[in-house]
This record gives C-alpha cells, structure tokens and sequence, in this order.
C-alpha cells in the first residue's frame, strides 16, 4: 500500500461515535425515578397493603403506614432486591436500545446498592426500616454488627457484580455512568425538595440515598470501564429524552409533593408542626 493510500484509508476510517449526552442525563434521571418508585410506592405500599395498614405520607423518599407491620417495613428493600436482581440480571445484549439498556443498568445498581447500604447504615442511625423491623421483633443488641456485616459484604458482591456487567463491551462507558449518576442524584434532591414541609430535609434525604449510597457504581465503573472499549455508545433519542421528563415531572409533582393524610402534616403546608417528625 502506498503512501497515497495510506491517507486514504486515514480519511474514511470512521471516527469512534460518543455519547449522546442529554440521552444519557435521561436515562439517570428515569433510573433514579424508577428506585424510589420501585423502593416507596411498590415496595412500602404494597408492604403496607398487604398488612392490612393505611398509607399516612407517601412522597419521593419518605413513607408512613398506620398499622404497619414488618413487611411493611421490609417491603422497600424487598422490591429493591427482587426488581434490581432481575434487571440485572437480564443480557445486557438483549436490549438493543441504548437509552434503555442504560436506564436498565442504572436502575438495577442503584436499587441493589441501596438495599446494602441500608443494611450498613440502619444499625448506626437508629431509623428507617431495619430498626423499626428490629424493635418490633426485640431482636438482641448482636442485631446491628451483625446486620452491618451483612451489608458490608453484600455491597462488595454486587460491586463486583456489577464490575463484571461493566465487561461486556455493550456496557456504558464509566463516563456515561458518571453522567447518569449526576443526574440521578439531582433529580432525587429536586423531587425531594418538593414536599414542602420540610424541603431541605426530605433533599438532603434525596441527596444521600440516591446520592451517596449507590457510590459503589462509581467506583466500580471507575475501575473497569475507563472507555468504550468497543461498546456501543448511548444513541441520541430525542423521544427518550421527552419521556424521561415527562416521567420525572409527574412523579416531582405528584408523588414529591406528598400523598396521603399526613402530606401537609399540620394542615398548613407552610406552618410544619411536630407531626412532621420522621
């Protein structure tokens, strides 16, 4: 090959496509949706329901029942588990739109890792879910470094789960990832602050749940998936993308905004009383 093709071939090697970055914020936007959905509304109401029990507050990341029960309690972290596990496990080949195998991805590591870190921070803080599970069924004080332990352990298996996921060259990049994940966690403080009784609050809730408990994505991504390495990337799709936030604003403004007896507390969205303890 002579030199003149050799700037041939140069010109019609086509350069590596990228990330289509809006596509990408939607599909962490749609992915954070999704977790509290699957973890408040289906998992703590259906466990509230199920127990007989009358869902008192029920907005983008807290959750009351009146009568609830451990199922109840446990209903969050069970649908987490059962939904994240199935959508992850699905072949990540088998999903030929990007946008959507990426919001798959997304939404199945951050519910898995979200029921880890619960299992790790509930024995420390003394709230939510496995503490009330714990007081009601007076479980000795061994519960909480052995839940702990738990946790601990289960998050490392599914960062490595996930690390191996990240292998198959149809898996996002680390930089789609990133971008996904920012957006996920803006969305869960956005809708978070959406309740208005207590705003900063229910955002920071938002910020640390889907913000700082998935943190295991990160890094596993960080250490597998520098680039494509010969991946398909997140394809533009203007369709997505209106969806995506068409999802995101009914569920801010509904769902955010507060459901059920308890979503105003005193009666007065702007005067909070003790009632809004949580």
């Amino acid at each position: 090959m002579g030199a003149g093709d050799t700037e041939l071939s140069s010109r019609v090697t086509p350069s590596p496509q990228r990330d289509h970055v809006l596509t990408v914020l939607a599909a962490g936007l749609l992915a954070a949706t999704l977790a509290a959905i699957c973890h408040e509304t289906v998992g703590h109401g259906l466990g509230c329901i199920a127990a007989g029990g009358d869902i008192q507050l029920l907005t983008s990341i807290w959750f009351r029942c009146h009568g609830a029960t451990s199922l109840t309690d446990a209903g969050g972290a069970i649908s987490g588990l059962v939904l994240g596990g199935l959508v992850l496990a699905l072949p990540i080949r088998g999903v030929r739109n990007s946008a959507l195998r990426m919001t798959l991805f997304m939404f199945g590591a951050i519910s898995l890792l979200w029921v880890a870190a619960q299992l790790i921070a509930h024995p420390a803080l003394d709230r939510d879910d496995w503490h009330f599970i714990a007081m009601r069924w007076h479980w000795p004080l061994v519960w909480r470094p052995l839940l702990a332990t738990v946790g601990v352990l289960s998050y490392v298996a599914i960062m490595r789960w996930i690390s191996l996921l990240l292998r198959d060259p149809a898996a996002p990049s680390a930089r789609a990832i990133f971008l996904a994940y920012v957006a996920a966690t803006i969305s869960a403080v956005l809708a978070g602050w959406m309740w208005a009784p207590l705003p900063a609050r229910s955002a920071l809730e938002g910020l640390l749940t889907l913000g700082v408990a998935p943190i295991g994505l990160l890094v596993a991504a960080a250490r597998i998936n520098t680039d494509h390495s010969g991946g398909a990337p997140i394809a533009k799709s203007w369709l997505f993308i209106a969806t995506s936030l068409l999802v995101f604003a009914a569920f801010a403004l509904v769902q955010g905004r507060g459901l059920g007896p308890l979503a105003d507390c005193s009666g007065s969205r702007s005067a909070p009383t003790e009632r809004c303890v949580l």
